[in-house]
């Protein structure tokens, strides 16, 4: 999830504590006061007709690192519902009992609790993204990583590292100023990010460094997920001050093998792509587990 994503989440799992306490409130009504009688409530799918529902089912799709900890909102999330529906038709019929009361009391309760939990886990989710970027910072990467590497190795395709690094940023700060170059990472972030795909995971490593992750079936495949990468952002002007001007980066890919620890696919790709800046810039070099530089371009 990007920053935009965890705020999304964030202000949904709110909403959805204040709806669901608010049925208190519906049933003290219909209890003392004859109140009207909520037919969302009472629907035996009432769990799909909330708007938490949509959320949770976005959630719910595809792989995340937090996916069972969603999961678990979602089982509490449903059980509150099938207690709030007897507890609901329990005092249509006046035969409310104590335990019914614990029962609900309950159910909201772990419900309640669960929400709470992931949002604290959000919350410190979202620190380690890049205030400037939005994008996730490298101590994100070192926890990510093994995740990715498992996850790939479960669907038999192969993880490679590509690290891009902006061409003569420096000369960009000279020029127009600090306050552009931060307009620059802005901009290049959101064309890297626009030119990246689901399964393709770009974090901000460090300065002008940019890291991503490729999930491809073979070296012929991370090469062009790297080169489609590099033109998007050569093809798309970015605006600094009144002009518009043409940003390239030099990347640096390498395959990470079973046995190869971050740092280690780190390091041959950082000198793969300082090989792609000493020999022209804007483009990508891919080093081989023996370090043999290969001209993508």
């Amino acid at each position: 999830m990007i920053i935009n994503d965890l705020d999304y989440s964030l202000s949904e799992l709110n909403i959805a504590m204040k709806e669901h306490y608010d049925w208190a409130g519906k049933f003290l009504r219909l209890s003392l006061l004859d109140g009207e009688v909520d037919s969302d409530i009472l629907d035996p799918m009432s769990h799909q007709r909330c708007r938490f529902s949509r959320w949770l089912s976005l959630r719910l799709n595809g792989s995340a690192l937090d996916k069972e900890m969603v999961m678990a909102i979602n089982t509490n999330h449903i059980l509150m519902h099938d207690v709030a529906r007897e507890l609901m038709q329990s005092i249509i019929q006046k035969n409310v009992t104590d335990s019914l009361l614990e029962k609900y009391q309950h159910a909201q309760h772990e419900f309640i609790h669960s929400l709470d939990r992931y949002k604290e886990h959000l919350f410190s989710y979202r620190n380690l993204h890049d205030a400037l970027t939005g994008l996730p910072l490298r101590h994100l990467l070192y926890q990510e990583f093994p995740f990715f590497r498992e996850q790939c190795q479960c669907t038999c395709r192969n993880l490679y590292l590509l690290i891009m690094d902006i061409d003569h940023f420096k000369t960009i700060n000279d020029t127009w100023g600090h306050n552009a170059g931060d307009d620059v990472l802005r901009s290049v972030a959101l064309t890297l990010k626009d030119a990246t795909r689901r399964t393709e995971r770009i974090y901000r490593f460090g300065g002008e460094e940019f890291i991503i992750l490729l999930d491809a079936r073979n070296d012929e495949d991370a090469q062009k997920a790297a080169m489609r990468i590099r033109e998007h952002l050569q093809q798309h002007q970015i605006t600094v001050g009144d002009e518009q001007i043409s940003v390239t980066a030099t990347g640096g890919l390498t395959n990470v093998s079973h046995t190869d620890s971050l740092h280690e696919a780190i390091s041959r790709a950082d000198k793969a792509m300082y090989c792609g800046k000493n020999s022209g810039r804007n483009r990508c070099i891919m080093s081989t587990a023996a370090e043999e530089m290969i001209a993508l371009d």
